[in-house]
């Protein structure tokens, strides 16, 4: 039984995580380009978040609060990219920035990935 317990733990904690992930919104952004990236950001709900300075092959992945149809840019300095239309609080974005004029994004489907996953990688 304590066997049975140890598997259970673990699963439930994964359960929960992937719980988090399709009741929250949430945006990664890549930094691909090969160079260091100064005020790398994101316009959520309205206002904009600064993420602050992203070296070559870093990301920042961050949660959204949920503010219901919005539209979400992914800033570098005061350059907007993207400008994605997403309604409701269920949206994934995947932002690559591929060099400081060109970052390409994408949806991902809620239940395309692991929280957890996106989180790390």
């Amino acid at each position: 039984m304590r066997y049975l317990a140890w598997c259970l733990v673990p699963a439930l904690l994964i359960l929960a995580v992937n719980l988090a992930w399709l009741a929250t919104s949430t945006v990664r952004i890549h930094n691909a380009s090969g160079r260091a990236l100064d005020g790398v950001g994101y316009t959520a709900c309205s206002t904009d978040h600064v993420i602050g300075a992203l070296g070559p092959g870093e990301s920042a992945f961050r949660l959204l609060e949920a503010c219901g149809d919005d539209t979400l840019d992914i800033l570098i300095g005061e350059s907007r990219f993207c400008r994605l239309y997403v309604e409701g609080e269920l949206y994934h974005v995947d932002a690559k920035i591929i060099a400081p004029n060109r970052v390409e994004c994408e949806y991902d489907d809620p239940f395309s990935g692991l929280l957890v996953l996106k989180a790390l990688f």
